[in-house]
C-alpha cells in the first residue's frame, strides 16, 4: 500500500517545496495534482525537458516518488471539439507520466448528469483514442464518478470500467464524494453503509482511494438555496460527517492494498498542519499505529 497526497493546495509553490514539505508531513509518494507550469486542467501540457529534469531532481533529493498524475479534461463532453481537444490533452499526459516515470493518471469521467447517453458515448469515443496508447506504454487510468458527471453512482461507475474489459483501467473511489455515490443526493445523512457497500462491490476494480472529509449537504448554507451545483467539501479527516470508522473498517477487511491519497483541498492557509494530521491518522487508523 501507498500512503500519498494530493498536491492541489501546494500549487503556488515551487516544485522543490512541494516536495519538501510533502516529505516533512510524513510522506514518500504524492499525487501531482494539475499546475500551471505542468499540466493546467482542462489544457495541454506545459513541462518542458527542463522542468521534468527539476521535478526529478526535487523527488530524488527529498526521497518522495510520484504515485500518480491527476488530471482535468473534458472526454466526456458532447460538445465535439471539446472533447477532441481534450483527447489531445489526454495523450500528452501520458507521455508526461512516462516522461516523470509514474505508471497511473487519475481524472473524472466529466459530461452532465442531465445527459448520461451523451457523455458515455463521448467517452467511449475518447477512450478508443486514449486506452490503446495507455496500454502500450504501461500506464493505468484510474477513473471516479465526480459529482456532476455523466455518471455520478459508484457502482455504476465500476460496472463501466469493467466493461471495458481493460487491465488498465480501475476505479477511484473518493470518499469526499459519499453523499453522491448512490447517483442521488444524500441530503440528510440517511443512507447508511455507502463507502462499505461501493468498496466491496468494486473490490479488485478499485486500486486508488481519496481520502478527504465533508459535511453532509444539508448542513450547509447556500445563497441562493438551489444553486445547481453538487456541494461538498474535501475537508481533514474529522471535520465533518463522513463516518470514518466504517471506511477505515472496510480497507482493512478488504485488505485493500492500493494507493491511499489524502484529498484536501482546503486549508491553504496550513498546509503543513493539515497534511500532517492526515497522514497522522491513517498511520494510527489504518496502518497499525507504525510507520509506513
Amino acid at each position: 500500500m501507498k500512503i500519498a497526497t494530493d498536491t492541489w493546495m501546494l500549487r503556488p509553490q515551487p516544485i522543490d517545496k512541494v516536495f519538501s514539505t510533502v516529505r516533512e508531513a510524513g510522506f514518500e509518494y504524492l499525487e501531482l495534482s494539475p499546475r500551471p507550469d505542468v499540466m493546467p486542467s482542462y489544457g495541454g501540457r506545459r513541462a518542458s525537458k527542463g522542468k521534468i529534469a527539476e521535478i526529478a531532481a526535487a523527488s530524488k533529493a527529498h526521497g518522495v516518488e510520484i504515485a500518480s498524475i491527476f488530471i482535468e479534461q473534458a472526454w466526456g463532453s458532447s460538445e465535439e471539439d471539446i472533447r477532441r481537444a481534450a483527447v489531445g490533452y489526454w495523450k500528452q499526459t501520458v507521455q508526461l507520466a512516462v516522461d516523470l516515470g509514474c505508471d497511473r493518471i487519475n481524472s473524472e469521467f466529466t459530461g452532465h448528469p442531465s445527459a448520461p447517453q451523451a457523455g458515455e458515448a463521448a467517452m467511449r469515443r475518447s477512450l478508443e483514442e486514449v486506452l490503446p496508447l495507455a496500454e502500450s506504454e504501461g500506464v493505468t487510468l484510474a477513473l471516479e464518478p465526480h459529482p456532476g458527471d455523466w455518471v455520478e453512482s459508484g457502482v455504476e461507475a465500476v460496472d463501466f470500467i469493467r466493461g471495458l474489459q481493460s487491465d488498465h483501467v480501475t476505479y477511484l473511489h473518493c470518499v469526499p464524494h459519499t453523499y453522491y455515490l448512490t447517483g442521488v443526493e444524500d441530503e440528510r445523512g440517511h443512507l447508511e453503509g455507502v463507502n462499505r457497500d461501493i468498496i466491496t462491490y468494486a473490490g479488485d476494480t478499485m486500486e486508488h482511494i481519496h481520502l478527504a472529509d465533508t459535511l453532509l449537504p444539508g448542513r450547509t448554507f447556500l445563497n441562493p438555496s438551489s444553486p445547481g451545483v453538487r456541494n461538498h467539501q474535501h475537508l481533514d479527516i474529522g471535520q465533518g460527517d463522513i463516518d470514518w470508522d466504517e471506511v477505515f473498517a472496510v480497507l482493512r477487511e478488504v485488505r485493500f492494498d492500493g494507493i491511499v491519497s489524502v484529498a484536501v483541498f482546503r486549508h491553504e492557509s496550513r498546509v503543513l498542519d493539515s497534511l500532517t494530521h492526515n497522514r497522522r491518522v491513517i498511520r494510527e487508523r489504518l496502518e497499525g499505529g507504525g510507520d509506513q
